[in-house]
């Protein structure tokens, strides 16, 4: 018998091996699968929940009433109507069969928090795991492309469809493109996860990505750039807060990370680089160990308590069948969190299985329940006759001392109107206002936005995120406002500092030298504009954006700043290489200790070697401190004369 020959496996291999056994070992055994699958109606669903004192729960729509199978994503349009991708044919077609998944619409036309319409958008789609609303239309994943179909008429039947990109991966289909999710930029991002190999032709060249990534999509400019390579599993939620600081969520593991810590113009893996390491460089801001997860949101609602606004959601369909919610903070160069003493959500019924959500325009949280007895196919056979195709589920989350808000006009509402939208409470209310505007010609929007800023009061509370949606707007109508971005790269609160640091990397080549720009946000008082203002650099192809960046060095960094510094660092490296005392301490702190022996000594060399720990040799450490020392006399003579 021939046996694996484990000894001759090199690191690549053996980290594979590492992932594939680590994730059966979560898998295995799942003791909420059953070899008879028993489906509860949903009605008898409803006891199964459990949720905290003053909070309900009510169904808006299942397979019953309407064609829901296998939802997979969902998002609200303006006009309150709810969208939701079905993927019967997951995990994959069978030979022979066309493919029919769809994108179906609800409404409820009579505002009593349940669906009593349908229509089938599109259909005869490939396992559709996401979309963008945009206008009468969507952004549609047709594995292995991104389509764009439409609604002329107005009936809510797509009249057209087109390829808008090909050649995103598809090798495994539950890690293909994810978790679409506006920008206050006017671009919207999606993720993919590990295991595809992505390689899209666009108007401004190829983007090649391999084992995880975050990508951007300016439906303007119809630009694509790789907002994030980095180690990820599998990433299936994103969203953003209020100030443009991004949450992205890694479902595998169930990592929760700060999206500027896990951003760059790094690509990964590197060429030497182990594909898989057995963790990632940066930590997750919750609990580890809480997986698999996937769809996020943040309160802000008036609908619910004043105690809850603020809160990070996340579904997790495994194990714990529910919506887990967390307190969240700044920390650092990024978030912290504290866990709640019970989840927002919890249900008995093994069957259900949360994968999206979002806050409604009635301001209550809208789930959507997979509702199967298998997830995932590492675990089980892809063609496991328990598998269902047959059910999917929407549930309403309410509390009872809150009254539903009244959905805001905004398809029809006038550009005035709509900018007066941005000073809503609702984040959902100032997404969507925000999306109308950015869809529209900028030489309808400009002139009422131009007015619109300066009307803005500098006494009032909310002036600074005033002047952010103001800006936002720019930047989605492809138009930049550089007096408004260099007052906000200056403004009081650190989280407006921030966002308009993040336009400015953006904006980069409508700026005229920015990088005097980027040297004053480096030196920041905010290590979180000071990242920003790091990444930046990162996309200035110059070795004077990288001594910029090593600016940052003079300033406290916590772990994932000091990581991103050195990712964007490693591709300024081509540029030729930074210069003065700040870059050689830099670089020098980064050599293995061999590598380091062999430097020619001088002053920046001898001092490493001193402070080094184990692997200098005695003799070398003699030789660095007579270095010193003799530099120092010289040094005193010098004066002296």
């Amino acid at each position: 018998m021939n046996h694996l020959p484990l000894l001759s496996l090199g690191a690549i291999q053996w980290s594979f091996l590492l992932l594939v056994f680590t994730t059966m070992s979560l898998y295995a055994g799942d003791p909420n699968v059953v070899e008879e699958p028993v489906f509860l109606t949903p009605e008898e669903s409803i006891d199964t929940f459990i949720l905290p004192d003053g909070y309900e729960i009510n169904l808006y729509a299942s397979e019953v009433d309407f064609p829901l199978r296998n939802p997979m994503a969902m998002s609200f349009d303006a006009q309150g109507r709810l969208w939701v991708s079905n993927a019967p044919t997951y995990p994959h077609l069978l030979p022979g069969e066309p493919p029919n998944d769809s994108v179906v619409i609800l409404s409820d036309t009579n505002r009593d928090g349940r669906a009593d319409e349908s229509t089938v958008f599109l259909d005869g789609l490939y396992i559709p795991t996401g979309f963008a609303i945009r206008g009468q239309g969507a952004y549609i994943v047709d594995q292995p492309n991104l389509i764009y179909a439409e609604d002329i008429d107005g009936d809510g039947v797509a009249d057209t469809r087109e390829i808008v990109m090909h050649g995103f991966g598809s090798e495994d289909s539950h890690h293909s493109m994810s978790a679409f999710e506006w920008g206050p930029d006017g671009a919207f991002y999606f993720n993919e996860g590990t295991f595809h190999h992505s390689q899209v032709e666009t108007p401004y060249g190829p983007k090649r990505v391999k084992y995880g990534a975050v990508f951007r999509f300016d439906p303007r400019s119809h630009r694509l750039d790789v907002f994030s390579s980095y180690p990820y599993a599998n990433p299936w939620g994103h969203v953003f807060d209020a100030w443009g600081q991004n949450i992205i969520s890694d479902a595998s593991n169930g990592a929760n990370y700060a999206g500027a810590q896990v951003s760059s113009n790094f690509d990964y893996p590197r060429e030497g680089q182990e594909v898989y390491t057995g963790g990632t460089p940066v930590e997750s801001f919750t609990p580890g160990g809480r997986r698999p997860t996937s769809g996020t949101e943040i309160i802000h609602s008036r609908h619910f308590p004043e105690e809850v606004q603020g809160r990070f959601l996340i579904n997790q369909c495994i194990g714990f069948h529910g919506v887990r919610w967390y307190r969240i903070f700044d920390e650092g160069s990024g978030f912290g969190s504290d866990s709640m003493p019970q989840e927002l959500l919890r249900s008995t019924d093994v069957n259900f299985r949360p994968v999206d959500m979002m806050l409604g325009p009635d301001g209550a949280l809208y789930i959507l329940d997979y509702h199967n007895p298998i997830v995932g196919h590492m675990q089980y056979s892809m063609r496991d006759d328990r598998r269902d195709h047959a059910h999917g589920r929407i549930w309403r989350i309410t509390h009872r001392d809150g009254p539903a808000l009244e959905p805001p006009e905004v398809v029809r509402a006038s550009t005035a109107s709509l900018l007066n939208l941005l000073e809503a409470y609702e984040s959902r209310t100032r997404y969507h206002a925000r999306l109308e505007l950015q869809s529209r010609e900028p030489a309808d929007v400009l002139p009422a936005l131009d007015q619109w800023i300066a009307s803005s009061n500098p006494e009032d509370s909310g002036h600074e995120h005033r002047l952010l949606e103001g800006l936002w707007v720019y930047q989605g109508l492809g138009a930049v406002n550089q007096p408004l971005l260099e007052r906000l790269l200056q403004a009081k609160d650190p989280r407006a500092r921030s966002a308009a640091t993040r336009v400015l990397r953006h904006s980069l080549t409508a700026i005229n030298d920015p990088l005097p720009l980027l040297r004053q946000q480096v030196h920041d008082d905010d290590q979180r504009v000071r990242l920003e203002a790091v990444l930046a650099c990162g996309f200035i192809p110059s070795s004077d954006a990288a001594n910029v960046a090593l600016m940052a060095t003079k300033r406290p960094m916590d772990t994932a700043f000091e990581y991103v510094l050195d990712r964007t660092i490693a591709v300024l490296g081509k540029y030729g290489e930074p210069s003065g005392p700040i870059p050689t301490d830099f670089m020098l702190k980064r050599l293995d200790t061999e590598d380091l022996i062999e430097e020619d000594l001088d002053e920046f060399v001898a001092y490493e070697l001193l402070t080094r720990g184990d692997g200098v040799s005695s003799e070398k450490r003699n030789s660095a401190l007579q270095y010193r020392s003799e530099e120092r006399r010289v040094g005193k003579e010098c004066r002296s004369r």
